[in-house]
C-alpha cells in the first residue's frame, strides 16, 4: 500500500510551535528526538519525521483498513524506513522550493514500485480531477466515470461506476500545497 504527505513549511512555522514543552517528546521516539536535537537543520527534520509518520500512516491504515488512531510514537523513523510494530514501510522525502515538504510510504520499497505523484501549490480541487485523468487515460475510459469517496473509516477509494476499485492511492494537502500519489 502506499500513502503520502506534504507540509507546508511556511503554515506549520505559524500554525505549530514544536519547540513548545512537550511537543517533541510527545510525537517522537527518544532516538528521533536526539537526531533532531543534534541536525543542522532541526526544523526541517521535525517535519520530515512528521510528514514521514503521516505517509505511513496512511499506508497501513487504508492496508488493513484500519479505524483512524493516529499515535505518532508508535511509527519509528530511521533513515528512508518507518516500522509499525513488525511492518516496515519505505519512505522518499523531499524539500521542494524550501516551501513544503513531501513524503511517499509504501510497504513495497519504493524502487519497485511504479507510481506517478503530483505536487500543486493553490489548487485544493483541481488535484483530485488531475488524479481522475491520470486513472482514465490509464484504463482508457472516461473520467466521469471515476468517483473518489470515502470508506466507512474515513479512507479515500476511487470508484469507477460506482464500484470499488483496488487502485492505491493516497491524497493529502496542507496549507497551500495539495499533492496525490498513484500506483499504475
Amino acid at each position: 500500500m502506499i500513502g503520502n504527505d506534504i507540509v507546508d513549511l511556511k503554515t506549520a512555522e505559524i500554525q505549530n510551535n514544536w519547540q513548545r514543552k512537550g511537543w517533541v517528546q510527545k510525537i517522537f521516539t527518544v532516538s528521533e528526538q536526539n537526531q533532531v536535537m543534534i541536525s543542522e537543520n532541526p526544523h526541517h527534520l521535525v517535519w520530515k519525521f512528521w510528514s514521514m509518520k503521516e505517509a505511513t500512516y496512511k499506508a497501513h491504515q487504508r492496508q488493513f483498513l484500519l479505524a483512524p488512531k493516529f499515535n505518532p510514537k508508535d511509527f519509528v523513523c530511521t533513515d528512508s524506513i518507518i516500522t509499525i510494530g513488525n511492518y516496515s514501510y519505505f519512505s522518499i522525502s523531499k524539500l521542494m522550493n524550501d516551501r513544503c515538504l513531501y513524503t511517499i510510504a509504501s510497504s513495497i520499497t519504493l524502487r519497485n514500485v511504479l507510481y506517478t505523484s503530483r505536487v500543486f501549490k493553490n489548487s485544493f480541487y483541481y488535484y483530485k480531477n488531475e488524479l481522475k485523468k491520470i486513472i482514465a487515460e490509464e484504463l482508457k475510459i472516461h473520467s466521469s466515470r471515476i468517483t473518489i469517496e470515502k470508506n466507512d473509516n474515513g479512507i479515500p477509494m476511487i470508484m469507477i461506476d460506482h464500484k470499488l476499485t483496488d487502485i492505491q492511492f493516497s491524497l493529502t494537502s496542507h496549507g497551500s500545497f495539495t499533492a496525490f500519489v498513484i500506483v499504475l
